[in-house]
């Protein structure tokens, strides 16, 4: 019985996450003779083009005569198939397909259409991206193609254009909430189910295609022209997963050119179901309503047919944004102190600075210790620059300031998506690892700006937990930081590797005098606030660090011995497990570890 125990425990651990459980399959469709004028690209849903036939059915009554593509995919909720993938190659299909339509080497393709359902929808959009060049998140980097100057439209239904939720949406009901929840964490512990994980709301590739579309159609709407595609959006009022307004950046710099339509009384799945009348041979309303999004022509509408575009409500006023991110159990009052700070000394100017506090929940000590958990809050900063990115078209400049488990969430945030700028940082009990690639990202034109890392010298909570983490990395040889697991180290106590790069923009000042909080007690919120809202010339060290101050040589010694600390806290849960099992048997050790994991979950 034990073995059996061990196997299955084995299997569900270390295999599933190397199956696939679905198929990124192919692309059919391709033209075998050139000569058509029209091609239409259709994204299925999750289920592959088998689990809606009516829409299939729709889309080539609707375009006859044209060239059609269909993606031959299908997945289900543990699906391991790389988005990223299968988006290439989505759009290198449709490359392929508008070169092989070619007389005397002109492309034939006067009209292409994309048309998504669900997940399909968001894949479409992404591949189009790409097809213009903005593909920094692409594995293999290709050019723009003219194929993208003969989009007439980008038709989306019920796609879920700011990814899938994290939270429970307004109309998804608790049951379903609460299986969709046990299957996410089932996911994460077996490590299966990245497909869906890797498209919720904040994950890499939904906020990059995010900002990658305002780039576009806002900053470089003059590079498209008269040649904006008409983009259009159905969702169903009553829809569990995808809400009306999660699509406000489809709304950002495209003006007239994008048309969205609530419809009445249908959910997620009804929308793309029963879209014909009983004969089977005459559209529903439901169809109708996708048939004419498809063909009717730019200014045929009529007038009553989609809503008014008026979700996404902006403000040209705003030209810099300052987060302010706190730690994982930070409760204290110095975030809105510090906003009260950079409000009072700008003035006037206060109406064109949008100041973003710390708005993720609390946070306990093990989802921090957890890859996938700490990237949750990663998830949700991006959301929030790119909810701001669509709501400020004149935004200039992105300064942060941040503790602790802040400071964690933009360097992760910076490694993962490239679509990220900011200018100047300040980081404070930062929790990042020392070798992390500041290099890089100044580079990359990431940071813009100056660096302030600032150490405390009594910062124990730094310099003994995550300094764990650093030492593995030290011990491995990783010269520079890696999304993952050793994401964390101890860059808040011993402060960031510099180098010739960054020279004069990374600065640490080592130490002053305090702990884990020390950088934000009342006497210090001012130059802060000074720093990223008036001068970023502002030189910490000679404000703030005493030249008689004594190096803290001793916290420096219990951090080298993080690595015992640890090992002897996990000795003691274990040889307390132990007497649990002897005391009270196999009852006793489960109430023990469940005990231990509700201190971890809360503290």
């Amino acid at each position: 019985m034990v073995l059996v125990l061990l196997i299955v425990v084995f299997v569900l651990l270390f295999v599933l996450r190397y199956l696939k459980f679905g198929a990124i399959g192919g692309v059919e469709g391709m033209p075998e003779t050139p000569g058509r004028k029209t091609l239409v690209v259709y994204g299925p849903p999750l289920g592959g083009r088998t689990s809606r036939p009516g829409l299939e059915k729709l889309v080539r009554e609707a375009y006859p005569d044209a060239d059609i593509l269909v993606p031959t995919y299908w997945h289900h909720w543990m699906s391991n198939v790389d988005a990223f993938e299968l988006t290439s190659q989505i759009e290198t299909a449709i490359r392929e397909a508008d070169d092989r339509n070619k007389i005397g080497g002109a492309h034939q393709y006067e009209k292409i259409v994309l048309f998504g359902y669900s997940t399909g929808g968001l894949l479409l959009r992404k591949a189009y991206l790409w097809g213009h060049g903005l593909d920094d998140d692409r594995s293999v980097r290709h050019e723009r193609h003219p194929w993208v100057e003969r989009l007439d439209r980008l038709v989306s239904l019920s796609a879920p254009n700011r990814g899938w939720p994290s939270d429970k949406p307004e109309h998804l009901d608790i049951f379903r909430y609460v299986i969709a929840y046990v299957l996410q964490r089932f996911g994460r512990l077996t490590g299966t189910g990245r497909f869906i994980e890797s498209l919720v709301q904040g994950s890499p590739f939904v906020s990059n295609m995010r900002v990658q579309w305002i780039d576009l159609f806002r900053d470089g709407a003059a590079a498209l022209g008269d040649r904006k595609p008409l983009i259009i959006h159905l969702v169903g009022d009553k829809d569990e997963l995808v809400d009306r307004d999660d699509s406000i950046d489809l709304e950002a710099g495209t003006g007239a050119n994008v048309m969205i339509k609530t419809l009445e009384r249908l959910t997620h799945a009804e929308i793309s179901e029963n879209l014909y009348r009983d004969n089977a041979s005459a559209l529903n309303p439901t169809g109708e309503a996708i048939r004419m999004a498809l063909v009717t022509q730019p200014g045929a509408f009529p007038a009553y047919w989609a809503d008014r575009v008026g979700a996404l409500q902006t403000d040209d006023q705003i030209t810099q944004l300052i987060f302010i991110m706190h730690g994982i159990r930070d409760e204290g009052t110095w975030p809105a102190e510090v906003k009260r700070s950079i409000e009072a000394q700008i003035g006037d100017a206060a109406a064109h600075v949008k100041i973003i506090p710390p708005l993720y929940r609390r946070f306990a000590m093990l989802p921090f210790l957890l890859y996938w958990d700490r990237q949750h809050n990663v998830r949700w900063f991006m959301d929030q620059y790119t909810q701001a990115r669509a709501m400020y078209p004149k935004l200039e400049h992105v300064d942060f300031i941040g503790h602790s488990n802040g400071t964690y969430i933009l360097a992760s945030a910076l490694q993962r998506y490239p679509v990220l700028k900011v200018r100047n940082i300040f980081f404070a009990g930062s929790v990042v690892p020392v070798h992390y690639d500041w290099a890089g990202r100044i580079a990359d034109r990431q940071v813009t700006g100056r660096i302030w890392n600032v150490c405390a010298d009594f910062d124990w909570v730094v310099a003994i937990f995550p300094q764990f983490f650093q030492q593995i990395s030290d011990w491995l040889g990783i010269e520079k930081s890696r999304p993952g697991l050793l994401d964390i180290g101890s860059a808040g106590f011993r402060g960031f590797r510099e180098n010739v790069a960054t020279a004069g923009i990374l600065r640490n000042l080592k130490y002053i005098s305090g702990d884990h909080g020390a950088a934000f007690e009342p006497a210090m919120v001012d130059p802060i606030a000074t720093y990223v809202s008036q001068n970023p010339a502002i030189d910490f060290v000679a404000r703030w660090r005493s030249q008689d101050r004594p190096e803290p040589r001793g916290l420096e010694r219990a951090s080298n011995l993080s690595w015992l600390i640890w090992g002897g806290g996990l000795v003691g849960i274990v040889v307390i497990g132990a007497i649990f099992l002897h005391l009270a048997g196999w009852l006793g050790l489960l109430g023990f570890v469940v005990v231990l994991l509700g201190l971890l979950t809360t503290f």
